[in-house]
């Protein structure tokens, strides 16, 4: 009697536990992780991943979690595309975008609005932690930090690691002096740009590499770590400030949002020793290798903390891969060119969700980086706050298998909307090639039309002929654009 009586008890005892665990786990603030690489292509991980580069982390993400294969950046180029992802809204409303200048530069006066209210702030007013380590291009002068915009604290660099140079005397201070010599002074220095990208000095390119810490309300400690950048050694070090910053949030029992925002791959291209000639694909599978690594050690850590339960990891990209490079750049094989396009080559980008819920699968369904904002406040359960015009949730797809409620992409380069998509079907009403490269730029009177699920390399010679479909979404891209009135560029005049 008294051994069952015994048994009963442990029976109980640890029943009672793992439903209480259950329930603490289910009742406590979930983590979030969005890991952000830098111009990696369509085809260099996941689905569609070349065979010859080995991604053992991001292939679990897609086995465990969620892939969406129509997934949008809102710019082909770095800077709107990041300031949308963490604003909830497209370019053209705050101002973050370019018909001159496309992306910040070092020494510019201007930077992501503080009248823009982050991701990150909503976290950190929510007693989250809040932490960004990489990449941040919305702006290098310190009143444009990170750190004032909602994250604790960031160590990182804070523009494109193939900026701060100076060739035969010209440098970021002046090549933009006067605007209307900018075009040929580039003319003058791209070549040795060039060659500077495949030798891969540490001294070619002068990046800074900076910490900073929000103290209090309107005290920051800013720090220059150093200059150069030792860029070899960069995805680790942001891998390893992701974890610290992991473990403390945890000591401190308090839920984290973390911005991993890699600056690879991006040219130049660096990795860590550990990665020199590991892979198959060269110097770029290397790197792709690398940013998988760093992947994997952040699940791992998840594990470690116990806290893998509780935490959404989303991985993607800021823009298509750079194509100028030869083997230095990733592939958007099936999809048509790559970065500074608005083909689909150069704003889809291969987006992976993991975390509690989160229904395992590869899934069609339409969504845009503004739309992270709304989700991750949704899966948070904060709603006590105005939501972005351009942030849809997702939870439904993501959770219960349900259709996203976004139907329809905007395509912007600069100011001008050059392609919309609505369900399957795609108008051009421009066209062009990237950096000098075919097609050259059209105009067209009467919009290029393609069905994506039939055409997905948006090939020319397989377009579309349907008059009323191409009448309906280019009614629906008129709607669209006469719903708001687009805030000035803040890019064009970022040095005045």
């Amino acid at each position: 009697m008294r051994i069952k009586q015994y048994l009963f008890t442990i029976i109980f005892v640890v029943s009672f536990t793992v439903f209480t665990k259950a329930f603490a786990d289910e009742a406590s603030p979930a983590n979030f992780i969005i890991i952000y690489a830098d111009d990696m292509g369509y085809a260099d991980a996941g689905p569609f991943g070349d065979p010859k580069i080995n991604t053992p982390a991001i292939d679990a993400l897609v086995e465990n979690g969620q892939t969406w294969t129509n997934f949008y950046a809102t710019a082909p180029v770095c800077t709107p595309s990041r300031g949308a992802l963490l604003t909830g809204k497209l370019p053209v409303r705050t101002g973050l975008y370019g018909d001159t200048i496309s992306v910040f530069f070092p020494g510019s006066k201007q930077g992501l609005p503080h009248s823009e209210k982050t991701i990150a702030e909503v976290f950190h007013d929510n007693k989250y932690s809040t932490g960004m380590f990489g990449k941040w291009h919305l702006g290098d002068a310190p009143a444009f930090y990170p750190t004032r915009h909602g994250f604790d604290e960031w160590l990182g660099i804070p523009y494109s690691n193939d900026m701060d140079w100076e060739i035969d005397g010209v440098n970021f201070s002046n090549i933009f002096t006067p605007p209307e010599g900018a075009a040929a002074k580039w003319q003058t220095v791209i070549p040795r740009i060039q060659k500077n990208i495949f030798k891969r000095e540490i001294a070619d390119w002068q990046v800074p590499l900076i910490s900073s810490k929000h103290v209090n309300d309107n005290t920051f400690e800013d720090t220059l770590l150093e200059k150069p950048a030792n860029q070899n050694l960069i995805t680790k070090r942001y891998t390893a400030e992701s974890v610290r910053f992991m473990t403390e949030s945890v000591q401190q029992n308090k839920p984290f949002f973390l911005f991993l925002s890699h600056s690879m791959p991006h040219v130049p291209l660096f990795r860590s020793p550990t990665f020199v000639n590991k892979s198959e694909q060269g110097i770029y599978g290397d790197v792709i290798e690398e940013i998988d690594w760093s992947v994997g050690e952040i699940l791992r850590s998840l594990k470690t903390l116990n806290i893998d339960r509780k935490t959404y990891v989303i991985f993607t990209s800021d823009n298509g891969p750079w194509l100028l490079f030869g083997d230095h750049a990733g592939s958007a094989k099936p999809l048509r060119d790559g970065k500074g396009t608005t083909f689909e080559g150069g704003m889809r980008a291969m987006t992976m969700f993991s975390g509690p819920g989160i229904k395992p699968g590869i899934v069609s369904e339409i969504g845009v980086q503004t739309d992270l904002f709304t989700t991750l406040l949704s899966l948070a359960k904060i709603t006590d706050r105005p939501l972005p015009q351009d942030s849809f949730d997702l939870t439904g797809a993501l959770l219960k298998g349900e259709q996203s409620p976004r139907d329809f992409v905007p395509f912007y380069r600069g100011s001008e909307l050059r392609a919309f998509r609505v369900n399957e079907h795609k108008i051009h009403f421009i066209t062009e090639g990237a950096y000098n490269r075919p097609p050259k730029k059209q105009f067209h009177s009467t919009p290029l039309l393609i069905n994506l699920n039939e055409n997905i390399g948006e090939r020319e010679d397989l377009l579309t002929n349907d008059r009323a479909i191409t009448a309906k979404l280019l009614e629906r891209a008129t709607r669209f654009q006469q719903s708001f009135e687009k805030a000035p560029s803040i890019l064009d005049r970022q040095f005045q």
